[in-house]
């Protein structure tokens, strides 16, 4: 006889199933999702062959291999849905595929994908499937399956997913995924705390790196060991990666993310046991961005060549907007500018909406009618570069 827990397995199954089915026709921009689709319809046709054969199972069966590989079905299957043609324009998910490939290079190991969130200030990063290589080689062995790609998983509001000028902010997220990778804080973070307690840092660098992590000030000469799993070391990290982050996203975006962290948080100058304080980190990306001394850039990109002998760097290039007010696409020439035209929609939303209300005939005080005019014209001419760019690879 059949035990509960056996049968909420075949429930499972039976979801997953319908999951899968429903999937069936999602299209895709990047043929990877479709093939790595595909390869979760093996899985689940592999599980429920094994469950199948038996009529019972122990619970240790149940939740360490089968539902957790359910789950991973499920959990894939939630990004992917919401990375469709219909869901997400590709040309953002192309952007950060350009920005992604500066740091791990174009072999194709990583694929973006995103997930709606209803929450207007939902965007983050979530590495459940990014660094679940432990679950992808059991699948390997106890299957046979394998993906040859992860997924890079990046959440975002349903209501800003064809939202340009908010774009911008994956770049951040896209950070995260790229900091865990190389481990480029987590590394630092012990550096700095032992350097802090062990009162190797002292004088004018240590009056500055305090501006950065006040709460560190208590801990100065305490010859302690902080452990790293202790709330100062997570703390620390957390902070340490929110920088990192912020500085990621500036190569590409300049300051333009800059401006709505500040609306968001209403330019906070206070930090949290997640984040630094909005004006500090407002200040770490107008320093880097003009080449002012500032120990945050420093401490980063010291890490940051120790591990992958790089060098945080502008990675864009300006674009003029004159296409703007002549409302017709800007013809992108390079992938810097391919990143640099997302400045340029934020400083005609910013300083020259004006002038851009002119250009329609327009009142200047109906702002949905310009806020879709930048959009349409970033969305077509990010589209066309990316057309032409692709056409240009394959014609003979």
């Amino acid at each position: 006889m059949s035990t509960p827990s056996y049968n909420l397995l075949r429930l499972h199954l039976a979801q997953a199933e319908l999951a899968l089915d429903k999937a069936r026709n999602n299209a895709y921009s990047d043929r990877r999702k479709e093939e790595y689709q595909n390869k979760l319809t093996d899985l689940y046709t592999a599980v429920y062959q094994e469950v199948n054969k038996k009529t019972s199972l122990t619970e240790a069966d149940i939740y360490a291999l089968y539902k957790r590989h359910i789950d991973f079905i499920f959990k894939s299957l939630e990004f992917l849905d919401s990375s469709t043609l219909n869901q997400i324009p590709y040309e953002i998910i192309e952007c950060l595929n350009y920005a992604m490939n500066d740091w791990l290079g174009s072999r194709g190991d990583y694929i973006i994908v995103t997930s709606l969130i209803n929450d207007v200030g939902g965007f983050s990063f979530d590495p459940s499937l990014a660094y679940s290589d432990a679950l992808y080689d059991e699948i390997k062995a106890k299957y046979g399956i394998e993906f040859p790609q992860r997924l890079v998983q990046i959440n975002l509001p349903r209501a800003l997913a064809r939202d340009y000028l908010a774009s911008v902010v994956l770049y951040h997220e896209l950070g995260h995924f790229v900091d865990m990778k190389f481990k480029f804080t987590e590394s630092l973070t012990r550096d700095i705390l032992n350097n802090v307690t062990e009162g190797r840092i002292a004088g004018k660098d240590l009056a500055n790196l305090l501006i950065y992590f006040p709460y560190l000030n208590s801990h100065v000469g305490s010859k302690k060991t902080i452990p790293t799993q202790s709330q100062l070391f997570i703390v620390t990290n957390s902070h340490l990666a929110e920088y990192f982050c912020d500085l990621f996203a500036s190569q590409y975006i300049a300051d333009s993310s800059n401006y709505y962290l500040q609306y968001i948080t209403e330019n906070a100058n206070f930090f949290s046991t997640s984040h630094p304080s909005t004006v500090n980190r407002v200040q770490t990306v107008t320093d880097f961005l003009s080449k002012s001394d500032n120990i945050v850039v420093k401490i980063i990109n010291t890490a940051i060549y120790k591990i992958k002998k790089e060098n945080l760097e502008i990675r864009n290039e300006a674009v003029k907007s004159d296409d703007f007010f002549n409302l017709v696409p800007t013809i992108i020439e390079n992938v810097g500018q391919l990143h640099g035209i997302l400045n340029t929609g934020w400083r005609v939303w910013l300083h020259q909406q004006e002038q851009l209300s002119k250009s329609l005939n327009d009142q200047f005080d109906n702002p949905l009618r310009l806020y879709s005019v930048v959009n349409n014209l970033l969305e077509k001419s990010i589209g066309n570069f990316i057309t032409l760019n692709k056409w240009n690879k394959v014609k003979p």
